[in-house]
């Protein structure tokens, strides 16, 4: 898996150059941050920014600049979206503490004769933490898949309602005991 250099931080843009997603620890996922509550209808059209302070990091050469287009690209079409990359800023002895910056048009590929072979959107998804309750959990999809509240329910082994105040890592073990 690609990664983002260390000491990154990566600002996302619309197209009025607001800040849509932005990160400070060398962490962000673009499919996640930028498609999950976009209209799939269009393509969305952005900019994005990124300055590193890494030592291994000095100059924005084409080096460089080509290892960021290839994160941005894995990133995207790992969860099946196509992304058109076009550079804003141009390779040069630029310090790479200074923000270099791309326009991407992201899309969803509608072609049907070829959806059969490609991965479906939104796959990929993070491993709750041990410590957050059901409650917290089930929020969190309504909020993540658009449902109304109270509609998704985690249950026990035994088909019964979860306490609301259960944590998810006493849930799994229930889980793994049957």
């Amino acid at each position: 898996m690609l990664q983002w250099p260390a000491h990154s931080k990566i600002t996302c843009f619309n197209a009025k150059n607001e800040v849509i997603a932005d990160s400070a620890r060398s962490r962000l996922d673009l499919a996640d941050s930028l498609m999950l509550h976009h209209d799939h209808k269009k393509p969305l059209t952005c900019h994005i920014e990124v300055l590193t302070r890494s030592a291994d990091w000095t100059t924005w050469n084409s080096v460089n600049v080509k290892r960021i287009e290839d994160h941005i690209v894995y990133d995207l079409e790992f969860d099946g979206y196509q992304v058109k990359i076009e550079r804003v800023s141009k390779p040069s002895r630029t310090l790479c503490s200074k923000p270099f910056r791309w326009q991407l048009e992201i899309s969803v590929e509608e072609d049907n004769a070829l959806a059969l072979d490609k991965k479906p959107i939104g796959t990929r998804f993070k491993v709750a933490r041990s410590d957050a309750s059901v409650k917290t959990i089930q929020t969190t999809i309504e909020k993540v898949f658009g449902l109304p509240h109270g509609s998704v329910c985690l249950l026990t082994p035994d088909g019964q309602n979860a306490n609301l105040r259960t944590s998810i890592k006493n849930l799994r073990s229930k889980w793994k005991q049957s």
